[in-house]
Parts: structure tokens; C-alpha cells; sequence
């Protein structure tokens, strides 16, 4: 599943609202939602991702993805934030699929080593369709950032597999040097993967009223992250280190860092 419903506002004036970073063709031509389903594809076939969205980009998905069935573009009905939207389209895969094993994906994030980024989904794709855990990859951190959150390691389950003691939100510029130099933390890119009946029931003890989300009920829903919803709550959490050049390209100066020439993208848009 690949999460394309958002309006980000850190690269303005090169995205706006109805042209958002994931449309940006800012990699050679290409977008960001472009890169991301062709990593996906290295996972599984075309028919089996799909995109949640909102359906004021479902003409933009289908622009974009020429190679996916329009059918599993999945909209939300009004914006409703991350909780809501991935509890909808999870549910939606399971009606079509029966059980499965689901990667959640940013639309908008960028990764430069993508055998290592497979190797580490391959890997948490096992350990998921085995267990009852919900799968978060956490990225190695390399700077004391104060813009992302942390999850704190606590002793491995499984070959490569560690337990998530807890998720910290944003923390002060003091305490993420801390976890840098604790060297058990790691970033949350809320990347996720778990099996669907498995977050059916997680997500029924941790937020019963989105567990019961359907479209018709779907205005009525919280406006409220999956983090914040169900990971930060539920007590079986793992996490796959991932060290491969990620980053969510949040900021002109994180453009420039992966090779973007901002400047001249600025001047033609």
C-alpha cells in the first residue's frame, strides 16, 4: 500500500495543494510516486499495490501509473490524516485478497540503496507473516534530528528483528543527541508492515472506533496519525533496521542533499 493522500507544505511554492510533493517530477523527470511504485514493483506485481489516496488525485495517480489497475487506486471519502485512510484501504485489500501480508509505504520518501531497502522489507515481509507483531522499519539515524520521531530498540525477537520498547515524538535537540549516542534509537519513518488480520485486531484494541471505519462512516472518523492511533499503543511492536539512504525530502535543503538541483527546478515551475 502506498500512501499518496498528502498536502505537504515544507516545499512551497514548488508544491501546492493541488499539485503536492509526491506529483513533483523532480528525479530526472520522474516523481517521487513514481519511484516508489517502481521499488514496490521489485516486491510484488502491480496487481497487488495498491495506492490510498484522496479522490481529488485519483486522475493524478492514474496519470502517473500508467502500469497500475486503476481499480486498486482506493480513495478516502474527505481527508481524515493517516489512521483512518490506511485502516480504510487495509481493509479494502482484505475483502479483495483474504489474509495477507501489507507494506504500508510513503509516497514522497526518497531511498537511494533499493537492494539493501528490499532486503529489509523481504525481511520484515517474513517475520510479519509469521507472527503477531506489527513491523515498523526504523531508519538508522545519522544526525540528532528534532524533526523526526525515534523508536527506542529493546532486545532482539528474531534474527534481525527488535523489539520496539517505545515511539518518542519530535524530541528537543538535547534529547536527540541523546538517543544518537545511546545507539538504540532509531528514526520513525512510518513505514510499516503487518499482516491485515493482525492489524484488524491491534487496531480494534488500540482505537476500536477506526476499527470500525467504513466509507459510510468515514467523515465521522478522528483526524489522527496511525502513529499516534495505534503504534504508539500497542504493546507487539518489531522494527528491521534500515540503513539505505532514506529520507522523507521534507525541506529544499534535503533536495539538495540527495542530488536535486533545486534552483533550477524553482525556475521552471
Amino acid at each position: 500500500m502506498i500512501v499518496a493522500g498528502g498536502i505537504g507544505t515544507r516545499l512551497r511554492p514548488l508544491s501546492s495543494d493541488e499539485n503536492p510533493k509526491q506529483f513533483l517530477p523532480i528525479f530526472s523527470g520522474q516523481s517521487l510516486l513514481q519511484k516508489t511504485f517502481a521499488r514496490a514493483t521489485r516486491l510484488a506485481p502491480a496487481e497487488s499495490i495498491y495506492i490510498s489516496t484522496s479522490e481529488e488525485f485519483r486522475q493524478k495517480c492514474i496519470e502517473h501509473l500508467p502500469h497500475l489497475p486503476p481499480s486498486n487506486i482506493l480513495t478516502e471519502p474527505v481527508r481524515r490524516n493517516t489512521g483512518p485512510a490506511i485502516a480504510l484501504c487495509c481493509f479494502r485489500i482484505e475483502s479483495r485478497e483474504g489474509e495477507a501480508v501489507t507494506a504500508v509505504l510513503a509516497s514522497d520518501h526518497y531511498i537511494a540503496d533499493e537492494d539493501e531497502f528490499e532486503r529489509v522489507l523481504d525481511r520484515a515481509y517474513d517475520f510479519a507473516a509469521e507472527s503477531e507483531y506489527l513491523v515498523a522499519i526504523g531508519i538508522q539515524p545519522t544526525e540528532p534530528n528534532t524533526g523526526y520521531g525515534y523508536l527506542e530498540l529493546n532486545g532482539e525477537i528474531d534474527a534481525g528483528i527488535i523489539r520496539v520498547e517505545r515511539f518518542t515524538e519530535k524530541p528537543s535537540l538535547e534529547r536527540a543527541r541523546e538517543f544518537l549516542a545511546a545507539g538504540n534509537y532509531v528514526w520513525n519513518a512510518s513505514m510499516f508492515v503487518w499482516r491485515t488480520s493482525v492489524f484488524r485486531r491491534r487496531l480494534s484494541d488500540a482505537a476500536p472506533e477506526i476499527a470500525r471505519v467504513t466509507e459510510e462512516n468515514y467523515a465521522s472518523m478522528p483526524n489522527i496519525s496511525i502513529d499516534y492511533a495505534l503504534m504508539e499503543k500497542t504493546p507487539l511492536v518489531a522494527a528491521v533496521r534500515g540503513d539505505f539512504g532514506w529520507s522523507d525530502v521534507g525541506s529544499f535543503e534535503a533536495l539538495k542533499r540527495v542530488g536535486v538541483d533545486v534552483d533550477a527546478l524553482l525556475r521552471s515551475s
